[in-house]
């Protein structure tokens, strides 16, 4: 990432939030004026209007898609504890603002974030940007501080230390396969560890719907396997197969930014906490033997969420190159396993 978009990342954006609320919350009325479930054509409508645009383009500009979710956020359940290692990182500051906001526990659920690695500056600008359903913010420096979370995502650091740390009970999302490995071997019982794989499937959902002019959520069943082969040769786009928008290419290259990367992290953890509605989503889970890839390391499937629980999908088929890709992709996983 380059210098100056980092540090605009990390520039407070207190500020902005506060600037920005009335003409946000004008657009919010908008849109509920459209009535339950507005056509997404209609919505688009009234975000692109002259009205306002720009309002849409500062909040894209400085990546505060979250202060959506923000001003709809009110407490209403006991706080919980969300830790998060590799918080100074631009994919974890940007979590941070995502999780305080609301968009991974949902609206009336308090967090308290206890964080690791975290940038003094992010630590001040979360406490002034006033979100509701903050209710306190701790910077450790030792794993031992992962010990009182519920949830906890980690991106960066000694994987096999922080695992250790690791109260029961925890859902824990590491960065990467071979680091779930890592934290799921050093846990004790009880915690329950995935790798998020999710932002392949998010960035080929996001291209399918600009591809179709739709939004991403009209976009299901794409997968990311393995280390991160994103599949749409199983897609539906507002219910038609995907494979005639792309000319029957399985797979869609598309860029995984810092901003795309952040809600990668933050809709895995929703979806295992709170439920995916049926939904597939993709998840690096311990391999048992399924679509013949062996065991003894992580790997990413298509699953579906309960709250607190997943589930494998089966009988999906692969197309050639699919398989060919995962293969390559389990001989690479198999390999760092060996090392751990």
């Amino acid at each position: 990432m380059r210098p100056a978009r980092l540090s605009r990342l990390l520039s407070s954006k207190a500020p902005l939030v506060k600037a920005l609320a009335a003409e946000q919350k004008s657009l919010m009325e908008s849109v509920s004026a459209l009535g339950a479930d507005p056509p997404y054509a209609k919505v688009k409508e009234i975000v692109e209007s002259p009205t306002y645009s720009e309002t849409m383009a500062k909040v894209k500009a400085e990546d505060m898609s979250w202060t959506w979710a923000m001003l709809e956020s009110a407490p209403a359940k006991p706080s919980v504890t969300v830790a998060v290692s590799g918080a100074g990182s631009p994919v974890g500051a940007a979590a941070l603002y995502r999780i305080a906001a609301g968009e991974m526990l949902g609206p009336d659920q308090p967090v308290s974030l206890q964080l690791l690695g975290a940038d003094p500056a992010v630590v001040k600008d979360l406490e002034a940007c006033g979100f509701p359903l903050l209710q306190g913010v701790t910077a450790a420096s030792s794993p031992s501080a992962l010990g009182s979370a519920a949830y906890a995502i980690l991106l960066e650091g000694d994987f096999a230390a922080q695992g250790k740390a690791l109260g029961s009970g925890a859902l824990v999302g590491v960065a990467g396969n071979t680091n779930a490995l890592a934290v799921s071997k050093a846990a004790a019982a009880g915690v329950s560890v995935t790798a998020i794989t999710r932002a392949p499937q998010l960035a080929a959902e996001v291209a399918l719907a600009k591809d179709a002019g739709v939004s991403p959520v009209a976009v299901s069943n794409v997968i990311s396997w393995g280390s991160g082969i994103a599949d749409v040769s199983h897609a539906l786009v507002e219910g038609k197969w995907a494979l005639k928008l792309t000319g029957g290419k399985w797979g869609v290259d598309a860029d995984v930014d810092t901003g795309l990367a952040a809600d990668a992290v933050v809709m895995h953890m929703k979806d295992w906490a709170m439920g995916s509605d049926g939904k597939w989503v993709s998840m690096g889970v311990p391999a048992v033997g399924d679509y013949g890839m062996g065991e003894g390391f992580f790997f990413s499937v298509p699953v579906v969420c309960s709250p607190g629980a997943y589930k494998r999908v089966g009988g999906v088929t692969m197309t050639p190159e699919v398989a060919d890709a995962l293969e390559a992709s389990r001989g690479a996983l198999v390999a760092e396993a060996a090392k751990l």
